[in-house]
């Protein structure tokens, strides 16, 4: 019986290497009795409306594109009550979320999977939306959106690095109150994150051995703003020495986690741009999404 599959596709993503890749995606497929749809990711119709339109026709979505590209994807997902299971081809510059499940960037392999048994994982809820991996504001956060896509394909995790440099938020801070199940905190803050990842922007966490990407729980980091160069250097000693346990930088696990700011505060969701908010509530939604690899 032949099984229907959906590609989505960006073909922006990686040196147009996601369109330039589709016939292969197609005959992999085709040669396991796959009957294949294609769909392009364009400008006012992006997976989400993708998804909404072909609700009920598939057994199995293929993503094929970088994390921007399945953060929007698993947001129409979510939507849909029976939700097809799904294969991340990765094509991206940096996948940080293909990294932390061990997916397959070789294309044979990956769509070999298709008559395996999905490995269900977690999703994060963010007000009304969803993400794969990572919610997070401050330091370095606005370097995957605002990063030209050119830039990104020509010079791939060196491109985070440049942004990052231009984007470093000296002077700045947000004031927050952060509560989750056990914790309270307030304070000013250069940078918070809420993952489900063992890398963040190409860079692998040091804490990666303590993630588990189905444990109905996300890592939270912390890092108050420093008010002096002496507070700046020993926050980078911390993160060099992998010290997370002292007056500058917090991390902890939780299923549940609020912050509340003083003013609009930009947020970035799996490298995505994910609104300004004075108030983010966000949840783990235990073993979400099924996905082949």
């Amino acid at each position: 019986m032949k099984k229907n599959v959906l590609i989505i596709y960006n073909p922006k993503a990686g040196k147009n290497g996601a369109a330039h890749m589709l016939p292969y995606v197609v005959e992999s497929l085709r040669k396991r009795d796959c009957r294949c749809v294609a769909q392009p990711v364009l400008s006012g119709y992006g997976a989400e409306e993708i998804l909404a339109d072909e609700d009920g026709r598939f057994e199995t979505v293929v993503c094929r594109g970088g994390d921007g590209t399945l953060n929007h994807t698993i947001n129409g997902l979510m939507s849909m009550e029976e939700k097809p299971r799904l294969i991340y081809l990765p094509t991206g510059s940096t996948n940080d979320f293909a990294a932390s499940l061990g997916l397959s960037r070789d294309i044979e392999t990956a769509c070999s999977n298709i008559d395996g048994h999905p490995f269900y994982y977690d999703i994060g809820k963010f007000n009304d939306s969803y993400f794969n991996y990572v919610a997070a504001f401050g330091a370095f956060t606005k370097v995957s959106y605002s990063t030209p896509q050119e830039l990104k394909n020509q010079l791939g995790h060196a491109a985070y690095i440049i942004e990052g440099l231009r984007h470093l938020p000296i002077g700045q801070h947000h004031t927050a109150t952060i509560i989750s199940e056990d914790r309270v905190f307030h304070g000013d803050f250069i940078y918070a994150s809420v993952s489900n990842s063992t890398s963040i922007g190409g860079v692998s966490l040091p804490v990666k051995d303590e993630v588990s990407m189905n444990d109905g729980l996300f890592e939270v980091m912390l890092i108050k703003a420093p008010k002096s160069v002496m507070e700046l250097q020993s926050i980078i000693t911390s993160m060099l020495t992998q010290n997370f346990d002292n007056q500058y930088i917090s991390y902890f696990k939780t299923r549940n986690v609020q912050f509340s700011f003083t003013s609009p505060t930009p947020w970035t969701l799996d490298g995505e741009f994910g609104g300004d908010v004075t108030e983010a509530k966000i949840s783990v939604i235990d073993k979400a999404i099924g996905i082949l690899k």
